[in-house]
């Protein structure tokens, strides 16, 4: 049968067959095997894939921990880096919306070696920290980004845009953090100044002001009031001032000023500070800038509406010695089964001569156009992952997810412009399970069936020998359904070098009359069905004749079908008054005898009737009992 169309004839799966197949997939390396990628670390930033004209890449995200800060290490080779600093942008309130934070790009010049500190804007990370709102209703300012020297020299920083207030009736904007000088609040009267170079932002009302360079570039608060408080303002090379509040009216409260930005004079060329427009982030047009991914939460650097405002990011690019060969290394051309997964590809980058490439970024794209749904497995199972070489020039992936589905994919790794393209495939396993022997046999309560189960197994239209296969019994021995022998409702097969599979245990009949399926499976999910059927003991079973089953000339019945020449069978049974054989035995030799014989019947009767009962109330206990001796 194919697996595409394999359905069981009784749908009742039970649940130990399904404990059974799980524990079965975890010993054989299926999905309960896969490991888990590990994720890229955010303090060491995520290998990015760089522009035209530069090797290495790399992107630092706001880290989880609060405060926690990610270092970079600059290449041996490396006395440059393009540089790419957004700052936070403000939380917006009920009615106002947060300002922008600003962006520094340019130029860097490193020492090969030389480490540098990134603090990535975020909730509760970043260089400096904007400025509280002064109630629940008026919002906090933005975060800084920075780079810095190991020793805490400020080398580049990127202001974050000031908080809304709380005024819901008519409005108002933070200050956009950006440029030598971060903007003032949008509130003409009450709003808080943006910061001026090193030099804080004045507070707006009883907002205080923003921190100078010199202490640390924080944002100042809102004013804090029991009602309507002011925003906070944006953290910077210098802060911006927090917004005034009010007691009685929010039309009076105003949000804080946007924090100023920083380049060093003496390691930065080519410096362009921007700032944003509005709420809008500045250069949305960027390579590495990035929307939200959800209607809640902002963009990198937007200001928030009602909402937090964006994440600031790092990036840091770099020159260096361009690959001019990409060549896959391993992983290629593998064939996996369905549900299983793939070892990791790796390929190597060399220059023109021969050399190993490091640090360079190398991009995997998974390319799947039969819609296998096959993933690379990281945390995220994505189908895009990008890894910078090592020492020797190679870039590895994590293992790759195969599906159940069956075909081909390939997955393309780029780096300068080089492209190699991995071939791989998920193999249609044992496609076919076809019935041999064993279907349609019948035989008597308690008794074993004739023929052991066999089946045909073939991969790709030829014999599979060595194929797996599990033959299961849908039916409760509880319930008086057949077992194989020893009790069990499944078996292991393994095909032999025709691809026949054969059952190793004969199945056993319950007490219970009717028809069965017994399903016999291989890996992938191909397989078939076969039905057997427990009959009347009186009944003549197909596949099982009773021999003798008429009696003698002269003796009543015995289990051998032979009447015995006085009268009784082999079991001791009476036979009739002129040793007649008969199957009925006892009450067979008193159909004819009269009201007493009727009386004598109907005592015989109830008294297998007791016997009845008792066979049905003990039967289960009886059987278990029975088939451990087996």
């Amino acid at each position: 049968m194919k697996q595409d169309s394999f359905a069981p004839r009784r749908a009742r799966l039970r649940s130990g067959a399904a404990a059974v197949a799980v524990v079965a997939l975890a010993v054989s390396g299926g999905w309960a095997s896969v490991p888990a990628a590990a994720a890229d670390d955010p303090l060491t930033g995520t290998v990015c894939t760089p522009t035209e004209g530069f090797v290495g890449c790399r992107l630092f995200t706001p880290p989880v921990t609060d405060g926690a800060k990610g270092t970079f290490e600059v290449p041996a080779d490396v006395d440059a880096l393009d540089v790419r600093v957004w700052g936070e942008g403000g939380t917006g309130g009920p009615g106002s919306t947060g300002g922008a934070g600003g962006l520094v790009r340019g130029t860097l010049e490193v020492t090969p070696g030389e480490s540098l500190t990134v603090a990535v804007a975020g909730r509760g990370t970043g260089d400096a920290f904007g400025g509280s709102g002064g109630s629940s209703y008026a919002s906090r300012g933005g975060n800084s980004s920075a780079l810095r020297t190991a020793d805490g020299e400020a080398l580049v920083v990127a202001g974050g845009g000031g908080g809304g207030s709380s005024n819901v009736s008519s409005g108002g904007n933070g200050g956009n953090a950006g440029g030598e000088s971060g903007t003032d609040a949008t509130e003409a009267a009450g709003g808080g100044k943006g910061a001026v170079k090193g030099v804080g932002g004045a507070g707006g009302g009883g907002g205080a002001a923003g921190k100078d360079a010199s202490e640390g570039g924080a944002g100042g608060a809102g004013e804090k009031t029991s009602r309507y408080g002011g925003g906070g303002g944006g953290a910077g090379y210098a802060g911006g001032g927090g917004g005034a509040g009010s007691a009685e009216d929010d039309r009076l409260t105003a949000s804080g000023g946007g924090g100023s930005s920083y380049a060093h004079p003496e390691r930065m060329s080519d410096v362009r500070l921007l700032t944003g427009e509005g709420s809008k982030a500045p250069a949305e047009d960027d390579p590495f800038w990035e929307p939200s991914d959800n209607p809640i939460d902002s963009g990198v650097a937007e200001g928030g509406p009602n909402a937090p405002g964006g994440p600031g990011r790092v990036v840091l690019q770099w020159k260096g010695t361009v690959p001019t060969e990409l060549s896959a290394v391993s992983g290629d051309n593998q064939v996996v089964d369905p549900g299983h997964t793939m070892a990791p590809l790796a390929a190597v980058a060399r220059d023109k001569d021969g050399k190993p490439v490091a640090r360079a970024s190398v991009t995997f794209e998974i390319e799947d156009p039969n819609k296998l749904g096959v993933a690379f497995d990281n945390a995220y199972l994505n189908t895009k992952v990008m890894v910078a070489t090592d020492a020797q020039g190679r870039a590895e992936t994590p293992r790759i997810q195969a599906s159940r589905a069956e075909g081909e994919f390939t997955v393309r790794a780029t780096s300068a412009g080089l492209t190699k393209v991995f071939k791989l495939r998920v193999k249609t396993l044992a496609n076919e399970v076809k019935a041999v022997k064993g279907d349609g046999q019948q035989t008597r309560p308690g008794q074993p069936f004739p023929e052991k189960l066999q089946v045909l197994v073939t991969d790709d239209g030829k014999p599979a020998p060595g194929a797996k296969v599990d033959f299961f019994i849908e039916a409760s021995r509880f319930d008086g359904g057949p077992v194989f022998k020893g009790g069990v409702s499944g078996v292991p097969a393994t095909a032999d070098a025709d691809g026949i599979a054969t059952a190793p245990r004969d199945i056993i009949a319950g007490d219970a009359l009717g028809t069965y399926t017994v399903t016999a499976k291989a890996p992938g999910g191909a397989g078939t069905t076969f039905t057997v059927e427990v009959v009347e003991k009186t009944a003549d079973p197909s596949a099982t004749p009773s021999p003798g089953a008429s009696g003698g000339t002269d003796g009543g019945s015995g289990d051998d079908g032979k009447g015995g020449t006085d009268g009784k069978g082999d079991d001791g049974a009476a036979g009739g008054s002129k040793g007649a054989g008969s199957s009925s035995g006892v009450l067979g030799g008193l159909a004819d005898t009269g009201a007493g014989g009727i009386a004598l019947l109907a005592t015989a009767a109830l008294g297998l009737a007791a016997v009845g009962f008792a066979a049905v109330r003990f039967s289960p206990r009886l059987r278990l009992r029975s088939q451990g001796r087996r």
